[in-house]
């Protein structure tokens, strides 16, 4: 799938940006933001990759990760995981390795871009992430999209919990959207018609239809509506 907005393109990530990813995610700068701090090799990548791809068609939890895109460059990663459809939530993260655009409008249009998809077109109630103590900057914006401290078991005591009621999202979105619409010419909150699958082929398609949720799968053949494209499964 693919998330077009604000210049910004969200793609699936594929195997062959995985390289790129752990190259990026073992940099020292980059590296120092996270909770699991020792080096990735290219087994361990792989090994990882697998298990995102088995998880979806397996339906256990999947995770989604996608390559962020501006420019015409990759200058990143963002994921929706620990997905609970019962439970309308899921738990967020993501990081820019492209340092010229730190401080700019990019980290806030991409958290923007994929919450609309976690609030508004999938209906969700709750957003998580887990934070460093020490990353003080991702703290201070995070708090400024609306998410608050929660007591959550961390299995290390050098992180905490954060959650973002659909409620608060709605209440603090707003000066963000007036932001981005000030550069951008662009008021309006994600739908449907940002989305394609032009990234993805009918074969594999035809193997994730089957294990999605109804509304889950009618919002899917909705987007492949738009695109004018027909996929026949059983």
């Amino acid at each position: 799938m693919r998330i077009s907005k604000y210049g910004i393109i969200l793609s699936t990530l594929k195997e062959e940006d995985i390289e790129l990813v752990r190259i990026k995610r073992n940099s020292d700068m980059i590296k120092s933001t996270m909770h699991f701090q020792e080096a990735i090799s290219p087994e361990m990548q792989k090994a990882w990759f697998e298990n995102i791809k088995s998880a979806i068609y397996k339906n256990e939890s999947p995770s989604f990760y996608f390559i962020i895109n501006y420019e015409n460059e990759k200058i990143g990663l963002i994921n929706g995981k620990n997905i609970d459809l019962n439970a309308q939530s899921s738990e967020g993260g993501f990081f820019i390795w492209e340092s010229k655009y730190w401080g700019t409008l990019v980290p806030v249009m991409t958290s923007i871009i994929t919450l609309d998809y976690t609030f508004l077109l999938n209906d969700f109630k709750e957003n998580y992430i887990k934070v460093l103590k020490s990353n003080t900057n991702a703290i201070f914006y995070n708090k400024q999209l609306g998410y608050e401290a929660i007591e959550k078991y961390s299995e290390d005591n050098q992180s905490q919990y954060y959650v973002l009621t659909k409620e608060n999202y709605l209440k603090n979105s707003g000066k963000f959207r007036k932001s981005i619409g000030g550069i951008t010419n662009d008021f309006e909150p994600l739908s449907l018609s940002d989305l394609d699958f032009n990234d993805t082929g009918d074969e594999e398609l035809i193997k994730v239809l089957p294990l999605l949720k109804e509304f889950q799968k009618q919002q899917v053949l909705k987007i492949l509506k738009l695109n004018n494209r027909i996929i026949f499964f059983d």
